[in-house]
């Protein structure tokens, strides 16, 4: 009872905090117009989107920093210091950083059709990831090493830590990353698929005993439930890369101290899904030239096909709440 309560305080604190300034960073984000802005191409390859995500036009992004600065400055105040906390902190900044360059380039795209074109290509995508690798593998590094672990658990099998996993590692650390990315594309729908994740990771965290973890979780929440508030739909913000990233690196970095690596992959699987169709579709129009699916990544297909965006994100809530479920019991069985 005493950590329920800890948890429910610490989630009443982050939402006070973030709401405190959260209509404020919305304003600056309308003064200084940093906002998205779908643009049909010369060439047409975005004739699709535009067409399901036009009307968006003009909504700020960026909106992710409400929740990575209120999570950086609570964490750095109240949660006693640790090589935990320090590796959070730290990759929590760079995560944060990395999305915030990424978030800005949206002026470089009113520059011309040519840069949007670079940016949908698949070079521009492969650097990007390259980008992403060094930094995840210095991340994955500093995990292993800082907090001691020596080993993880998949599906029963014992893998050790050596240069090679970690090098390994961290090429799927970054593509789940990636994955959980490109979910952001529909009012709600990747802030409500995070929160799962967090109330999930409480639950493992109290049962498995890494108390040490709950502030963190709890700080997330409350964070992520203000920022939904603005972000349903009809949203008033987007998230983008500076939520997107840290939480991701976040919810790894959690899996990977709780030893539920193999659980997360059941508990994510419409993240993967997401990750797939993208990939093959650029994989397709890359080699093929032609597309394979109407639109990608999968929650596109589905309002492309004249599904209400409301009606799918309320689907993938659904979906991810069952394998989050489905997840834990078989975290109680092998656990």
């Amino acid at each position: 009872m005493e950590q329920l309560t800890l948890i429910a305080g610490l989630v009443l604190l982050a939402m006070a905090v973030t709401f405190a300034y959260a209509p404020f960073l919305i304003k600056l984000l309308y003064k200084f117009q940093i906002v998205v802005r779908h643009q049909l191409m010369d060439n047409k390859m975005n004739e699709e989107f535009v067409k399901i995500q036009g009307h968006k036009t003009g909504t700020p992004t960026l909106g992710g920093l409400m929740i990575a600065v209120s999570v950086f400055f609570l964490v750095m105040f109240w949660v006693p210091a640790s090589d935990l906390k320090n590796v959070f902190l730290i990759f929590w900044t760079l995560f944060t950083l990395y999305g915030l360059i990424e978030g800005l380039i949206v002026y470089a795209r009113k520059l011309s059709d040519k840069f949007r074109a670079l940016e949908s290509s698949f070079e521009w995508r492969l650097g990007k990831l390259a980008i992403l690798y060094l930094l995840g593998l210095w991340a994955v590094y500093s995990i292993v090493t800082m907090l001691a672990i020596s080993e993880i658990t998949l599906f029963g099998l014992t893998i050790l830590i050596n240069p090679l996993t970690i090098i390994i590692g961290s090429f799927f650390f970054i593509l789940a990353m990636y994955a959980m990315e490109i979910t952001d594309g529909a009012d709600g729908l990747v802030t409500g698929q995070f929160l799962i994740a967090f109330i999930s990771y409480t639950v493992i965290s109290l049962v498995s005993g890494n108390l040490n973890l709950l502030p963190y979780l709890a700080f997330m929440i409350g964070s992520s439930l203000v920022y939904l508030y603005f972000n349903i739909n009809p949203a008033r913000v987007f998230m983008g890369g500076t939520g997107t990233f840290p939480i991701a690196f976040a919810i790894l970095f959690f899996s990977i101290l709780t030893n539920t690596v193999d659980i997360l992959l059941i508990m994510g699987l419409i993240f993967w899904t997401e990750l797939a169709t993208s990939a093959l579709q650029i994989l397709w129009i890359k080699f093929l030239k032609k597309r394979l699916f109407k639109i990608a990544p999968f929650h596109h297909y589905f309002e492309s096909i004249g599904w209400p965006e409301t009606k799918m994100v309320q689907r993938f809530w659904l979906f991810s709440a069952i394998f989050a479920i489905l997840s834990l019991f078989i975290f109680g069985l092998t656990r």
